[in-house]
C-alpha cells in the first residue's frame, strides 16, 4: 500500500494561522527497529513487494545515487542511500514520493537534457510521456511535464503517429541504443513480434539538449521475431527503412502482447544485448547482439532461450522483467529481476539479483538472491493483516501477522503467520522475529489468515480466530491455565459455525474482531469482507468455555467502505482507542487503501448508524500516485487493500498505528505533533464544497452550499504546503472557475476557509 500523505500540504498551510493548541495525527515513521536474530531489517516498514521496477535517481541532491521502486496500479516508493560512495545503503523516504506524477504501466528514470538530473518516463496516454527532472528550494527532485513522443516521417502513418507502447503492461527499453549521446526508445509493436526503434534525432539535428525528436528508424530491431515459442525468429526480413511491414514468419501465432525488453550491455563489447521476459513464460531468453554483422546493424545472433541455462536459470511464475541498475554502487550496472503479472505470480522470492562482474569481453553475472530486499522487509506475499497481540504476557504488544498468502509453485496461495515477539527497552523500540511460520498455520493450508485475538467463548483467556479467503474462520481455543499465561491455542473448529450448527460465511475475504459491541461483558464477533459491511455475531455462551455465536446484523452500523463498489471492497475492521480522547472508535480498511474512521460504537447500542467521521484517517491513502486512480478503465479503486492495528507499542503512554496492504508488507505510523491551530469557536455550518472535473486538464470548478460567511478564501496548494493560489469570493456566488493550466501534472488540494472553519478537496492535474 502506498500512502497519501496529503495532510502534510494541509496542516502546512493551516500553519499560517498561530494558535494555542497542537494536534496530533498519524504519521510515517521508521523508528521502532525490526531484528532477525540479531541483523535489523533495513526496510522492515516499506511495504512489501510484489510486482516492482527499479529506477535509480538521486531524489535529495546529496550526489548519491537513490532508489525508486514502482509498482503498476499501487504507485511509487522511495529509498534514500545513507550510505557512502560505493557503499550504499537503502532507507525507506517515502515523503519523496509525493513529487511523483501519476503514472501508467512502466518507470524508467534516465536524464534525456544533459543537466545530470534524473528525469522521468512513463506510459501515459500515448506511449511514452517525458518528466523533466529538477530540484526544488529543499532540494527534492520534482518532475514537470515535457511532452508525449510523436513521430512523422512514416508516410503510412499520414500524419504525426505515437511512439507505440503495448498499453497491456508491456515495459520498454530508453537507452542511448547507437551510442550518439541522447537517449533512444525501443518497444514491441502491436502485435508483440517486433521491436520498434525509435530514434532520438536531437544529436544529428543539432537540437538543444533539452530537446527530444524522435523518428521510426527499424520496425523490428535487432532483426529478431518473437511469437508464441521461447525460440526467438534470428535474422528476421525486415526492410531495413524500418517503414514496411514485417514480411518474416514463425509458422507459428502472429499476435502477442505482454513484453519487457531489457537492453543491457552483457559482454561489455559496446552494443546492446538484451533479455526478454513475455508474458507466455516463466523464464527469460537471452539474446546477443552481433553488431557488425549485417553492415554494422543491431543483429541478434545468438539466443539462451533459459536464462542462465548453464548458471542459476531464471524461473518466476508468470513474465518476469528485468532491470539495468547499478544497485551495489561499484560502478557496473546489475541486474534485478522480477516478476510483472498483478496477484499472479510470486510474491516473496520476487526480487533476482545478478551481481555484474564482468570485464570487457568475458561477461560474468553471478545470482546472488531471490528474495533481494524482501529479505530486510515485512514481507508475508500478499494481503498483510497485522495484529497488536501481548502473546508473550510480558506487557508490551507483541505483533503477529496473518496473509492471503504465499504464491506456490501451482498458482496457489498458502498462508502463514509471522510473529514478532516485542523486545523494546525504554528508549529503544523494537520487534523481533520469532518466527515466519507461527503454530505452523502452513499445515493447514489456508489461504487468507486475518488474525483476531479476544475471549470469544467467554472463560476469561483470549482465543484466536483466522478468516479465510474463501469466507470462512477457524476458532483456536485457548488451552493455557490463564490469561497471564502464554497462550496455547489449539484448534477447536476448523471451519467456525454459529449457535445454530450453520457455518459462518461471509462470502470472502473473511477478516474477523473480537470486541463487546453490546457491552454485556461478552466480547463478540464482527467479520469484514469482500463486500466493505460488517457482519455481527453476538456472543451469547452462557457456559464458560464453550463458544455461541448469533447473527444479529449484516451491516452492522451500516458500515460500507468503497461505496462505490459492491464488491471487491475489501472491509478490514479494528475496534480500540487511537487517541488520548478515552474512547473507542471503529476504523476500517479498505480496498482502496484509505481507512475509514467511524464513532458511536462504544455505545453498545447495535441498530445505531455509526457516523462516518472521515473516509481518510490521518489522510492515510494509497491511491494519488498511479493513473489508475484517476477515471481509467480500472476504475476508482485498485486492488490495493489496508488493513490497520493501533497500540502503544514502545510503552510511552502514546499510540502507534500499523497498516498493511496488498504488497504483503507492513508501514508503521506514529502519533506526532503536526501543527498549531486556532481555538476559535467552530460556528455551526454544515457546508459542503466539490471541485470537478477531477482529473483536470485546465479549468478546475469549485462550488460549494451551506456557508454561513460572507466570504470565503479559496486557495490551491501544492504537495509541499506551497500556495499557488488564494483570493476570496463572495460567499452567495457559490462557485469559482480557476486556470490550472500552467500547473506541473500531479496532485493538489483545494482550499476553501469559511470564517474558522475549513474545506478541503483533492485534486489530479492531468495532460
Amino acid at each position: 500500500m502506498r500512502l497519501h500523505l496529503l495532510f502534510i500540504a494541509i496542516l502546512a498551510l493551516s500553519a499560517t494561522s498561530i494558535g494555542h493548541a497542537q494536534v496530533k495525527m498519524y504519521y510515517p515513521d521508521n523508528s521502532i527497529k525490526v531484528f532477525v536474530g540479531a541483523t535489523e531489517q533495513t526496510l522492515a516498514w516499506s511495504s512489501g513487494y510484489n510486482n516492482p521496477q527499479f529506477s535509480m535517481a538521486d531524489l535529495n541532491n546529496d550526489g548519491l545515487p537513490d532508489l525508486v521502486i514502482y509498482e503498476a496500479g499501487l504507485g511509487v516508493k522511495t529509498f534514500l542511500n545513507k550510505g557512502t560512495p560505493g557503499h550504499p545503503d537503502y532507507r525507506y523516504e517515502p515523503l519523496y514520493a509525493l513529487n511523483f506524477p501519476p503514472m501508467y504501466n512502466y518507470l524508467v528514470m534516465a536524464d534525456y537534457n544533459c543537466d545530470n538530473i534524473a528525469d522521468l518516463f512513463t506510459r501515459g496516454i500515448d506511449g511514452f510521456s517525458v518528466y523533466k527532472g529538477y530540484y526544488n528550494s529543499n532540494n527534492e527532485l520534482c518532475f514537470a511535464y515535457y511532452q508525449d513522443l510523436f513521430y512523422t516521417n512514416d508516410l503510412h502513418a499520414g500524419g504525426p503517429a505515437n511512439a507505440y507502447t503495448n498499453p497491456g503492461g508491456d515495459i520498454p527499453a530508453i537507452v542511448d541504443v547507437d551510442n550518439d549521446g541522447d537517449l533512444d526508445f525501443i518497444a514491441y509493436d502491436v502485435t508483440g513480434g517486433t521491436m520498434n526503434f525509435y530514434k532520438n534525432m536531437r544529436v544529428e539535428m543539432g537540437l538543444p539538449c533539452d530537446s527530444i525528436h524522435v523518428e521510426l528508424k527499424d520496425r523490428c530491431w535487432g532483426k529478431v521475431y518473437q511469437g508464441f515459442y521461447r525460440t526467438h525468429v534470428l535474422n528476421y526480413n525486415c526492410d531495413e527503412s524500418g517503414l514496411l511491414r514485417e514480411t518474416g514468419t514463425d509458422g507459428g501465432k502472429k499476435t502477442h502482447s505482454g513484453n519487457a525488453a531489457c537492453l543491457f550491455d552483457w559482454d561489455m563489447d559496446g552494443d546492446y544485448d538484451y533479455l526478454d521476459g513475455s508474458v507466455s513464460f516463466n523464464e527469460m531468453t537471452f539474446l546477443t547482439n552481433g553488431r557488425t554483422t549485417y553492415g554494422g546493424h543491431d543483429s541478434m545472433i545468438a539466443q539462451d532461450t533459459l536464462w542462465q541455462s548453464g548458471g542459476h536459470q531464471i524461473e518466476l511464475l508468470s513474465w518476469p522483467a528485468a532491470f539495468n541498475i547499478d544497485i551495489d554502487q561499484d560502478g557496473k550496472k546489475d541486474l534485478l529481476i522480477s516478476p510483472t503479472l498483478r496477484n499472479a505470480s510470486e510474491n516473496y522470492k520476487c526480487i533476482w539479483f545478478y551481481k555484474n562482474n564482468t570485464t570487457p569481453g568475458v561477461p560474468d553475472w553471478q545470482f546472488k538472491s531471490d528474495s533481494f530486499l524482501t529479505d530486510k522487509t515485512i514481507d508475508l506475499g500478499s494481503g498483510t493483516f497485522p495484529a497488536l497481540f501481548d502473546f508473550n504476557k510480558d506487557g508490551k504488544p507483541d505483533l503477529l501477522v496473518g496473509s492471503d498468502g504465499y504464491r506456490q509453485s501451482d498458482g496457489s496461495l498458502k498462508s502463514m503467520m509471522s510473529y514478532y515477539q516485542n523486545t523494546s527497552t525504554t528508549g529503544n523500540p523494537s520487534f523481533t522475529r520469532q518466527t515466519m511460520n507461527f503454530m505452523n498455520i502452513d499445515t493447514f493450508n489456508f489461504q487468507g489468515a486475518a488474525p483476531a485475538f479476544g475471549d470469544i467463548d467467554h472463560d476469561g483467556i483470549s482465543d484466536m480466530i483466522l478468516g479465510h479467503t474463501n469466507g470462512t474462520l477457524s476458532y483456536f481455543k485457548n488451552m493455557a491455565a490463564s490469561e497471564t499465561a502464554t497462550p496455547d491455542w489449539q484448534i477447536s473448529q476448523l471451519t467456525l459455525t454459529d449457535m445454530t450448527g450453520t457455518t459462518i460465511n461471509v462470502g470472502q475475504n473473511a477478516a474477523p474482531f473480537i470486541y463487546d459491541v453490546d457491552k454485556d461483558g461478552k466480547p463478540d464477533l464482527l467479520i469484514g469482507s469482500l463486500y466493505g459491511t460488517l457482519r455481527y455475531y453476538r456472543n451469547v455462551s452462557t457456559i464458560p468455555g464453550t463458544i455461541s455465536l448469533q447473527l444479529i446484523n449484516n451491516a452492522l452500523g451500516q458500515v460500507k467502505v468503497d461505496p462505490l463498489h459492491t464488491l471487491g471492497c475489501f472491509s478490514v475492521p479494528f475496534v480500540g482507542h487511537i487517541d488520548s480522547s478515552g474512547r473507542d472508535y471503529l476504523l476500517v480498511g479498505s480496498n482502496s487503501g484509505n481507512i475509514y474512521q467511524y464513532d458511536s460504537i462504544q455505545s453498545g447500542d447495535t441498530t445505531l448508524t455509526y457516523p462516518l467521521l472521515t473516509s481518510q484517517y490521518s489522510w492515510i491513502d494509497s491511491s494519488y500516485l498511479d493513473a489508475n486512480h484517476h477515471g481509467t478503465s480500472a476504475g476508482v479503486y485498485d486492488n490495493i487493500r489496508s488493513s490497520v492495528t493501533v497500540g502503544d507499542i514502545d510503552g510511552d503512554g502514546d499510540y502507534e498505528m500499523i497498516v498493511g496492504n496488498i504488497r504483503g508488507g507492513l508501514e508503521l505510523y506514529k502519533r506526532k505533533y503536526i501543527y498549531a491551530y486556532t481555538e476559535t469557536p467552530i460556528v455551526n455550518e454544515a457546508g459542503q464544497v466539490q471541485v470537478y472535473p477531477n482529473p483536470v486538464t485546465d479549468a478546475l470548478n469549485i462550488t460549494w452550499s451551506g456557508i454561513l460567511q460572507p466570504v470565503v478564501q479559496v486557495s490551491i496548494i501544492n504537495m509541499q504546503g506551497q500556495a499557488l493560489y488564494s483570493s476570496s469570493y463572495g460567499a452567495l456566488s457559490q462557485r469559482a472557475t480557476i486556470d490550472v493550466a500552467n500547473l506541473p501534472m500531479g496532485v493538489y488540494v483545494c482550499v476553501l476557509q469559511s470564517g474558522a472553519n475549513r474545506y478541503y478537496k483533492k485534486f489530479t492535474v492531468v495532460r
